[in-house]
């Protein structure tokens, strides 16, 4: 019995200085987009696969297990995003989210001669990510809104 009560005090006391070390948790840096592809193009909804490369500024990993949320360009609706596959994230690492895109054509053909005519766009993504660390799982929030180059986004919506 003591030792059941030592060990939890032992689990108790490192999830206590895990947690109090959260306070200095980096947000994890943009570095690229690479290897964009079509998937399916369809009459309401087109699917484009990409590679968002971020970098891990924090002193520890964690699992991506799951993300999802909207894509939002000059602030109209753009599509939907999932990321079904888990992601190891190492500390102090790059690290790659396979991400699938379902366009919505109608809104990329309304706003299509806007994207033609602008090199950069405000990009906005809204969703939420489910993470997990030590057995412990949190869903937290996605938010990313900067003016970025569309050139990549052009030539998915042109095709």
């Amino acid at each position: 019995m003591k030792t059941l009560i030592s060990t939890f005090k032992l689990g108790f006391v490192v999830f206590i200085s895990s947690c109090s070390s959260m306070k200095d948790v980096s947000e994890p840096e943009f570095r690229d987009v690479s290897n964009v592809r079509l998937i399916n193009v369809g009459l309401l909804q087109t699917t484009a696969g990409a590679d968002l490369v971020y970098y891990n500024p924090n002193n520890f990993g964690i699992q991506l297990a799951n993300a999802r949320g909207d894509v939002y360009i000059d602030n109209s609706y753009f599509g939907h995003f999932d990321l079904d596959k888990k992601v190891q994230v190492k500390k102090h690492a790059e690290f790659v989210l396979p991400v699938v895109f379902k366009l919505d054509n109608i809104s990329a053909i309304k706003n299509q001669s806007d994207i033609y005519k602008k090199k950069e766009a405000m990009v906005r993504i809204e969703g939420y990510a489910l993470i997990k660390k030590s057995g412990f799982s949190k869903e937290i929030p996605i938010r990313y809104e900067r003016i970025q180059s569309i050139d990549r986004l052009r030539a998915i919506v042109s095709r």
